[in-house]
C-alpha cells in the first residue's frame, strides 16, 4: 500500500497546484476590480455551479460523440447520481468511482480489429464540448457590464476551460484522463482493443450478464503491460469462486507496480477478500491499513462489491456477526439502486456464499 499512498500524495500535490494556480488567477481578477465580500461570495458560488454544469457538459460530449460513432447508451453519471436505460425507460440509480466527478459509459459496437474500433471521438468529445462552452460563454461574460449578470456565463466558461485542460492534456493520476487514453491508444493497438473489451464487458454487465455469461474471448487481453487484463481475469475467477487463482492474479498485478492509484487500491481490496476466503490471514490487520480501509469504506457507499468485502471481513475473519449483519443489510438495500444488473447478481451470489461459509 506504500505505492498507493505515494501516488495519492503526488496526485494531491498536483491537484492542489492546479487549484492554487486557478485560485490565484481568480483572486487577482477579483482584487483588481475591488469587489465587495458579497460579490466575492457570489463569484465563488458560481465557481461551484460552473464546475457542476461543466461536468454535465463534459459527460454530454462523451455521450453525443459516442452515439454519433456507433456506441450504445449504457449509463450517465454526475457525482453519484446515475441514469441507465431499463425496460426502454431512463431510471435513476446510485454509483460512484473515487477520483471521478462523472462518467458516461457507452458500449461500442462489436469489432473484429483495433482499426474498426472508434475510440477517438468518444474520448475527445467531453473536452471538445468543454472547449466549445468556454469559447461561447467567456466572451459573453466579458461583454456583460453588470457584475451579477456576467458571473454565471463567465464562471461557466472559465471552469469549462479548466476541465478541458484537465481532461485533454494527457495525465494518469488517480485514473487516466481522456487525453492519456487517446495518446496511448494511438500508440498501441493492443491497448485500443483492450479498451474496447473493457467497454464491452461493462456494457454486458449493465445489460444483466453475469461475468460467467460473457464471451470468454473478451477476457483475453493478450500480452498487455497495464495489468488490466489480469484484473479482469481475477474478477472472473472471483465470480467462479476460484479465490486462489484470483489472489495470484491480483498479487502479480501489484508486484509489477504498473497500475494507477485507483487500480492499485482495487487490487488490494480484492486481494484482501481473497486472503480471507482462502484462510491466508496472517498479517491481515497490517495489510488492511488506514489507506485501504478509507478507500473501501468510502466506495462501499455506492459499490456492492465493497459491501461484500466488508461482510466477509466481519463474518469470516472478525467473527463479529452483528457488524457482519449491518454490512449484509447495507448490501441488500442496494438492490433497487444499483445500476449494473449483472454485477449485482454476481455480487449477491457471492454474499450468499459467504453467508453459507459463516454458518
Amino acid at each position: 500500500m506504500k505505492k498507493a499512498r505515494k501516488k495519492q500524495v503526488v496526485t494531491n500535490i498536483l491537484m492542489m497546484a492546479i487549484g492554487g494556480a486557478g485560485g490565484l488567477v481568480l483572486a487577482k481578477f477579483i482584487i483588481s476590480r475591488n469587489y465587495s465580500f458579497l460579490q466575492l461570495f457570489y463569484a465563488l458560488f458560481w465557481v461551484t455551479i460552473g464546475f457542476l454544469i461543466g461536468t454535465v457538459i463534459h459527460e454530454s460530449g462523451h455521450l453525443v460523440m459516442g452515439l454519433l460513432t456507433g456506441y450504445e447508451f449504457v449509463s450517465f453519471r454526475v457525482g453519484s447520481m446515475t441514469w441507465i436505460k431499463e425496460d426502454g425507460k431512463l431510471k435513476r440509480k446510485k454509483f460512484n468511482i473515487v477520483g471521478t466527478g462523472g462518467q458516461c459509459v457507452l458500449m461500442p459496437r462489436e469489432c473484429d480489429s483495433a482499426e474498426d474500433f472508434p475510440f477517438f471521438w468518444y474520448n475527445f468529445g467531453g473536452g471538445l464540448f468543454n472547449l466549445i462552452t468556454a469559447a461561447i460563454f467567456i466572451p459573453i461574460g466579458k461583454l456583460i457590464p453588470n457584475f451579477y449578470a456576467a458571473m454565471p456565463p463567465l464562471m461557466l466558461g472559465i471552469l469549462s476551460l479548466v476541465q478541458a485542460f484537465l481532461n485533454l492534456v494527457p495525465m494518469n493520476l488517480q485514473v487516466p484522463n481522456d487525453g492519456y487514453n487517446i495518446l496511448t491508444m494511438y500508440r498501441d493497438k493492443n491497448l485500443r482493443m483492450n479498451f474496447y473489451k473493457q467497454f464491452r464487458i461493462n456494457g454486458l454487465l449493465y445489460a444483466g450478464y453475469e461475468p460467467s455469461q460473457i464471451p470468454p474471448e473478451l477476457f483475453d487481453f493478450g500480452d498487455e503491460k497495464t495489468g488490466i487484463g489480469d484484473i479482469m481475469k481475477a474478477s472472473l475467477a472471483i465470480d467462479a469462486k476460484d479465490f486462489e487463482t484470483a489472489k495470484k492474479l491480483m498479487q502479480g498485478v501489484l508486484d509489477k507496480g504498473q497500475v494507477n492509484a485507483v487500480y492499485e487500491l482495487e487490487c488490494n481490496s480484492e486481494l484482501l477478500f481473497c486472503k480471507i476466503m482462502t484462510g491466508d490471514t496472517e498479517g491481515l490487520e497490517t495489510f488492511f491499513d488506514k489507506t485501504l480501509k478509507t478507500y473501501i469504506d468510502s466506495s462501499a457507499k455506492t459499490q456492492v462489491s465493497k459491501r461484500r468485502i466488508l461482510y466477509a471481513y466481519q463474518l469470516l475473519y472478525k467473527k463479529d456477526r452483528d457488524a457482519a449483519q449491518k454490512e449484509y443489510d447495507a448490501a441488500m438495500k442496494m438492490k433497487d439502486t444499483y445500476p449494473s444488473a449483472g454485477e449485482l447478481k454476481s455480487e449477491l451470489g457471492l454474499i450468499e456464499y459467504i453467508k453459507e461459509r459463516g454458518v
